[in-house]
């Protein structure tokens, strides 16, 4: 039976046929066995997600005043690196070669030590379009809200960050359409400012072009308050700590952000967005939020984190003062690699997941394709999946990992964990219940929780890596099919297309077939299957419940 999902799909057609032994007991030829074909497969892609802002908003996170065309700016002034000129729109063209510039009253422009300073010292709002190069470092105080209109721009600083904004007022930091923009801090400092854009107050980025930050010196982007990203090209290149960091939250709601943090430095490898929370000013805060857009991060430590720990942060017993470090998805297409192999020992450690909550994580919709070292997912208080695709492989350890409940009520997820050299982990462990109430989800790994469920599920011995095996039913009907991506000595799987009190075979090397197939291994839709060979034979229970005929569950 077809089934409909939030997210949309894309159509690659392709053909798919896949062949392996399997470990059967007795031939799948003859009377009764699979020889039903259906659609050949089609990839599930991430390539028409455009997701809009409207569309996916949490209102428990939405700010009406982080849209910059929600805004009034009362000032526009023009500034030209190249030609060290400042013009109030309308004005005349003022030169600041030779010295500080007032294009309006309380707004002066000038070269400084290390590059050019803007000062504001008016309530006003003001738009700055900034065009042209500068070797150096761009300052901006600023007594009101400002917008940074970036046209062009080349900023590269020569003894400290790109952008010092030392302003705890907000800055709308907008990229023009079909500008390429470029802010590069330098290794070698003199001002020590913590990223290549520094801030001290929130940063609102959008617009309809590119700008792509280096950070060589420590963060690529880093805001003392919240990071909120509305829209357009965010490049974020970073070899020595995070790439975007911020210490109350990280808002993204639409655009394309992508990030390479390759920093290797033993307790401190590159993360790739870190929301670090704090007490006392950060009540309630320290959270991360993805409403949509694409989401695409090569690490080598933790990729996504809202990283406030309660064990290791907290300075005082009271709670009512710290932070919130939840993370929660609403939409988008989040495509995840780290790298270094986790370890804790004398030196420090590192575990680099996918996605970290220290409170807990939940996941409403969207497309994952996450490949990390350390667990796929991992929240200290809880895990809670609505919706979504959701492909995770941890080379390493548990796939999905809570400290606290994990509960799926839905999506199409493949939960891959380690076995054998990298460890003898799960793919679905929780400390608290682990709950399957739908969803069509499939989990290999050493062991799996053991769940509470309310649709049918079935626990599996292992299969060969490469092999296709589906569920097969004399009656025609195939429940489930999934080629196997890596060995594994537990499976779990769970579809409200097994049904109750029926006996299924568990058939392998054959070819299934399907109106979509997630990420090369998952078959969803009007299942089939023809040929491979019959192994085990199991009955689910009359009424939703487990039907267990091999595996392990973590003890």
């Amino acid at each position: 039976m077809k089934r409909n999902f939030i997210l949309a799909l894309v159509i690659c057609l392709f053909c798919w046929s896949c062949g392996g032994g399997g470990g059967g007991t007795s031939s799948g030829s003859g009377s009764g066995a699979p020889s039903d074909t259906g659609p050949i497969p089609t990839a599930i892609s991430d390539t028409p997600y455009a997701v809009s802002v409207a569309a996916t908003q949490d209102t428990a996170h939405y700010k009406a005043e982080d849209i910059v065309g929600n805004n009034t700016f009362d000032y526009t002034i023009n500034i030209d690196f190249t030609n060290q000129t400042a013009q109030l729109s309308g004005g005349s063209v003022l030169d600041y070669s030779s010295g500080s510039v007032t294009p309006v009253t309380g707004v002066t422009v000038g070269n400084s030590t290390y590059g050019v300073t803007v000062t504001s010292t008016i309530a006003a709002k003001v738009r700055y379009n900034l065009t042209g190069g500068l070797n150096g470092t761009l300052t901006v105080n600023s007594s009101g809200e400002y917008q940074l209109y970036l046209n062009g721009v080349e900023i590269r600083a020569e003894d400290g960050p790109a952008l010092d904004l030392e302003s705890s007022q907000k800055v709308f930091i907008v990229s023009a359409s079909g500008t390429a923009n470029t802010l590069a801090d330098s290794d070698n400092r003199i001002l020590t400012m913590k990223a290549s854009v520094y801030g001290k107050g929130a940063m609102i980025f959008s617009g309809d072009g590119t700008i792509s930050v280096t950070g060589s010196y420590k963060h690529g982007i880093f805001s003392n308050d919240y990071i909120r990203v509305n829209g357009g090209t965010l490049n974020v290149t970073v070899g020595t700590k995070d790439a975007v960091r911020s210490v109350n939250a990280f808002i993204f709601d639409d655009g394309n952000l992508t990030i390479n943090a390759t920093g290797t430095t033993t307790d401190d490898e590159s993360k790739g967005i870190k929301v670090e929370g704090k007490e006392g000013s950060g009540v309630g805060k320290g959270y991360i939020v993805i409403n949509g857009g694409h989401i695409t991060v090569h690490s080598t430590g933790k990729a996504i984190t809202a990283g406030w720990d309660i064990d290791e942060d907290a300075t005082t017993v009271d709670t009512s003062d710290d932070p919130n470090p939840d993370v929660i998805v609403n939409n988008g297409i989040i495509n995840i690699t780290t790298t270094v192999v986790p370890y804790e020992n004398a030196s420090g450690s590192c575990s680099p997941e996918g996605i970290e909550a220290k409170s807990d994580l939940t996941i409403n919709n969207g497309y994952f394709v996450i490949n990390s070292t350390d667990d796929v997912l991992n929240a200290g208080s809880s895990i809670t999946i609505n919706n979504g695709y959701i492909y995770g492989r941890s080379t390493y350890a548990d796939a999905f990992d809570s400290n606290g409940p994990m509960t799926i009520n839905g999506g199409v997820i493949v939960a891959i964990g380690t076995i054998g050299s990298g460890g003898q982990e799960s793919s679905f462990d929780s400390d608290g219940t682990f709950t399957i109430n739908g969803g069509i989800l499939v989990g290999i790994a050493a062991n799996t929780r053991q769940p509470a469920v309310n649709q049918n599920t079935v626990v599996l011995g292992s299969l060969t890596s490469g092999t296709t095996m589906a569920l097969w039913s004399n009656d025609g009907t195939t429940a489930f099919a999934f080629t196997i991506p890596q060995d594994y000595e537990t499976l779990i799987i769970s579809s409200p297309d097994i049904a109750s009190g029926k006996t299924y075979k568990v058939y392998t090397g054959g070819t299934a077939y399907a109106d979509n197939i997630f990420n090369n291994c998952l078959y969803i839709g009007n299942l089939g299957y023809n040929g491979g060979t019959a192994g085990s034979s199991l009955t689910t229970t009359s009424g939703v419940g487990i039907t267990k005929i091999g595996g392990e569950y973590f003890p």
